[in-house]
């Protein structure tokens, strides 16, 4: 068999399967070998105890290796997925990666529920917090600024999403230590899917509740019409695609609102003022609508599409921008922004085949 035939065959994934090979690759999870002795249709217990003896012969770097993720203190929290708000070099906007800053964090109602998760995983209590909220609410950086005080600690973070995070969550959970934080931001990816969603919500659920495991942590954001889809109780006569996953959220989600309301732009102005500029920024263009995480996840991509777009994306900005010069309203109407495309100079117009 091929490589492919073989992850196929036994229902791992293809660079599991190509690690599992490797004379030099990490030693494979005691589920791996299962799988792939199922595959090859040799005993399951003859690799096992082969793995066994690799692992008592090859010591503390096999340890290590088996290990899921790295200390909290070595993440950067973009590379948690959550979204660049800016960058700011010697005082001018800048463009380089390594140039990204967050701005100051306002803190809300749902912060006291993470940070008292985080208490009492401390305390050795596994916890599990889902933020539900719209996009670009503030879910993935709220969970990153949770887990600053384990930084130091000893405690790991994490972030399974290779090859695919269904994939590497139903790989790994079973070799998740004491003092980890699994972080599942975007948890539909892990829990949508009536097969794989209820086998990985049925190992979080055995995570949480099996004292020799524990403590753990499990962060996840989840967006509001996939936590409606996964708690609603099916029609009677109907297959129930979530049981599993129901359970599992049953008393662990908290809503992000949308909005900061009037205390936390108190809050975020104090910021500004005190030298933010990221924050004073997102306060001058949302005013008091409250939109401040939307705005400051937003407003980088907003240059970068004009900057990499095609003609065409540059003329609709351009007429776009223009408009809300020039004080036309908020909501612009779509035959008014193409006509108006078309209008502007030949660099930037649009075909007439292309609105």
């Amino acid at each position: 068999m091929t490589r492919t035939q073989l992850a196929d065959r036994s229902g791992l994934g293809r660079t599991t399967v190509a690690e599992a090979l490797r004379p030099d690759g990490r030693l494979p999870s005691a589920k791996a070998v299962a799988a792939l002795a199922g595959a090859l249709g040799i005993p399951a217990r003859e690799l096992l105890a082969l793995r066994r003896a690799a692992a008592d012969g090859m010591g503390p770097a096999v340890v290590k290796g088996l290990v899921l993720g790295r200390p909290v203190e070595d993440w950067e929290p973009h590379a948690l997925e959550v979204h660049p708000a800016g960058s700011i070099a010697n005082g001018q906007q800048a463009g380089a990666l390594d140039d990204r800053i967050l701005p100051g964090y306002v803190h809300r109602a749902h912060d006291r529920v993470l940070a008292a998760a985080v208490r009492e995983a401390v305390e050795g209590h596994s916890r599990m917090v889902v933020l539900v909220g719209s996009s670009s609410t503030g879910k993935t950086r709220a969970c990153w600024e949770a887990v600053g005080p384990l930084a130091g600690t000893g405690w790991r973070l994490w972030h399974p999403f290779d090859p695919t995070r269904a994939e590497a969550a139903l790989e790994d959970l079973g070799r998740v230590k004491p003092r980890t934080v699994v972080w599942l931001n975007e948890a539909q990816h892990y829990l949508d899917g009536h097969r794989a969603g209820e086998r990985i919500a049925a190992a979080l659920h055995h995570l949480l509740t099996d004292p020799a495991r524990g403590p753990v942590l499990i962060l996840a954001t989840l967006w509001p019409e996939c936590a409606q889809q996964y708690t609603a109780l099916p029609a009677f006569g109907s297959s129930d695609t979530y049981s599993r996953v129901r359970e599992l959220l049953a008393g662990r989600t908290i809503a992000v609102p949308d909005l900061f309301d009037a205390a936390a732009l108190e809050r975020a102005a104090a910021l500004a003022h005190g030298g933010d500029h990221l924050l004073a920024d997102a306060l001058t263009r949302a005013g008091t609508s409250g939109r401040i995480t939307q705005d400051l996840a937003g407003a980088p991509q907003l240059p970068h599409r004009y900057e990499h777009g095609t003609a065409a994306d540059r003329a609709l900005l351009e007429a776009a921008m223009d408009a809300r010069r020039l004080g036309i309203e908020l909501h612009l109407p779509q035959p008014f922004l193409t006509d108006a495309a078309r209008r502007l100079p030949h660099r930037c117009r649009l075909r007439p085949t292309h609105p």
